[in-house]
């Protein structure tokens, strides 16, 4: 019993002791301490955020860098290769000029083209373009061919490569650029109408470039209106057709180059017409229809894919290939 009466005395004599302003300060302490731990916590949320911006500055700026060089790349080739008067212009500080063949490359003159292209009985832009591709050709053993898309601003250079990698993120003349280049499958065969399906891949960028605008297929009145694919080759210039565009992904066997027999082709070839969002008919495939795949990404889902297809309508062989 003394000792309890002895607890009783300590607990009272604690109470005693223990002051308002006691109580305060321990509640002070506590605080601080809260405050210090909020105010770190603010300090750290700040820094991420001036992290995340000064990140987000410089992306826009490598962004708006890349479609400058991109744009600079691009236009002068398109120029180069389209424009009626363009022959020589792209490499005039090499004093290159466009030519029917690699051995004088450096030889030929504009009136020399004119006579060329004059003088012979084809079709007269085929042979414009082609001296020009010769010329690209004997700069970039890669090229492949050069592909226009009406209603579209596609208007490039296709390249090959021995894998389906290089391309995505270098341009037509080997350097580094986000917007790559737009390019035929490795398992393609050089020559165009050796493939039943060429395939060809393109970025889909931002800035409209590219394979962007075939976006414009996903419209019916375009869809409808519009699909005449033109590619330039050393061999020849195909008229292609478009009649079939829808949205997959990328591991849809839409990109197939190979077919084990026509009957496979065949299938092939109609079941793409029957996937497409849109229809225009008279459409018809047998063994001998050569078809083009364009391929691109489709921002709306991931691994999405945009996939438009043409079969060949129109044919000019180059006759001194």
């Amino acid at each position: 019993m003394p000792e309890n009466n002895e607890r009783k005395k300590d607990f009272l004599r604690s109470l005693n002791e223990l002051s308002a302003d006691g109580i305060r300060a321990k509640k002070k302490k506590k605080r601080r301490v809260l405050d210090t731990v909020l105010d770190k916590a603010r300090f750290l949320l700040m820094g991420v955020c001036v992290v995340v911006f000064a990140f987000s500055l410089y992306s826009i700026g490598k962004s708006m860098a890349d479609y400058d060089e991109q744009n600079r790349v691009y236009d002068a080739i398109g120029d180069f290769v389209m424009d009626e008067n363009g022959v020589g212009m792209m490499f005039a500080d090499q004093n290159l000029q466009a030519t029917p063949d690699h051995d004088n490359a450096l030889s030929m003159t504009e009136d020399d083209l004119s006579d060329y292209t004059n003088a012979q009985v084809v079709n007269k832009e085929y042979a414009r373009v082609r001296v020009k591709l010769l010329n690209l050709k004997s700069r970039y053993p890669n090229l492949y061919g050069w592909i226009t898309v009406s209603g579209t601003n596609i208007n490039y250079p296709i390249m090959q490569a021995n894998d389906n990698d290089y391309y995505l993120n270098h341009s037509y003349n080997g350097s580094m650029l986000g917007a790559g280049a737009i390019f035929a499958d490795f398992t393609c065969e050089p020559k165009l109408m050796q493939n039943k399906n060429l395939v060809v891949y393109g970025h889909h960028m931002s800035n409209s470039s590219m394979f962007h605008q075939l976006d414009n297929f996903l419209k019916e009145s375009f869809f409808m209106n519009n699909g005449k694919v033109i590619v330039y080759t050393l061999d020849g210039m195909y008229t292609y057709r478009i009649y079939s565009i829808y949205e997959t992904h990328k591991y849809y066997p839409y990109i197939t180059t190979y077919f084990s027999n026509d009957e496979k082709f065949i299938e092939f070839a109609e079941t793409s017409e029957q996937k497409s969002i849109y229809r225009k008919g008279n459409v018809h495939f047998d063994a001998n229809s050569k078809l083009l795949t364009l391929s691109t990404c489709n921002n709306r889902f991931s691994e999405g894919r945009l996939a438009v297809h043409a079969v060949m309508v129109e044919v000019y062989n180059n006759p001194n290939s």
